[in-house]
């Protein structure tokens, strides 16, 4: 093992450990919704390829903030993140950033990795992209974590209506009628975190997010009312 390799790349917040997917437009969420839905991935546009970006979040709110005052913003803090060894297994390689000219020269099993670099007129390279060659990628709750804008949407995902557990009743009985509420107790689907809490916390380091994610348990529950009810 390359112990000089890891101290590098733990003393570096710009490196991460995952690659991410960010969904873009006004439908961002309804688009992540879907995501977690069918616990796929995919190339909707068709293009061969399914784009993640090497940016840490830790380092991403202020971007999201340039996005957001764009009523179509092309891309929105909701994502898919997944480790970077796992999508390099797949296949998945960093973008080949050049000139028209030097895409001509590459082999034909390469392009699918190029994007043109123009100086101040066309530069993508703040998204330090990697492709993968795929049509899609299943999602499963062990090999990928969520990302929202708030808190409050993280939990409503992570913790959705497919992973009710137990229900809890209570009440009185008033006129020979039992009057209560039902309290269900939902199981955490999804692991995950929100650009709200990273920016809450003080802009906290991927070390610190790397610890949060790691301490959530897919055994974690959350009470929410289902209602009232006479019986």
């Amino acid at each position: 093992m390359n112990h000089t390799l890891f101290k590098i790349i733990a003393s570096r917040e710009d490196i991460s450990d995952y690659l991410f997917h960010f969904t873009k437009g006004s439908n961002a969420f309804d688009s992540l919704l879907s995501i977690i839905k069918d616990s796929q991935l995919r190339d909707i546009k068709n293009n061969g390829v399914i784009c993640f970006t090497e940016a840490p979040i830790t380092l991403l709110a202020n971007m999201f903030n340039i996005f957001n005052n764009y009523p179509e913003p092309l891309y929105a803090p909701y994502g898919i993140a997944i480790k970077k060894e796992h999508l390099f297994q797949l296949g998945a390689r960093p973008v080949i950033y050049g000139t028209i000219e030097e895409k001509d020269i590459l082999p034909e099993s390469f392009k699918w990795r190029f994007e043109e670099y123009i100086p101040n007129v066309k530069d993508f390279t703040w998204l330090r992209e990697w492709r993968l060659k795929s049509n899609l990628i299943d999602l499963t709750k062990e090999n990928c974590f969520i990302i929202t804008k708030t808190q409050e949407e993280y939990e409503s995902i992570a913790f959705n209506d497919d992973c009710i557990g137990d229900i809890d009743f209570d009440g009185c009985v008033d006129n020979g009628q039992f009057l209560g509420t039902a309290i269900g107790y939902f199981e955490r689907g999804f692991k995950g975190i929100s650009i709200e809490n990273i920016v809450e916390f003080n802009k906290l380091s991927k070390n610190e997010v790397k610890k949060i994610i790691d301490e959530q348990n897919f055994n974690d529950t959350v009470g929410r009312n289902l209602g009232s009810f006479i019986w």
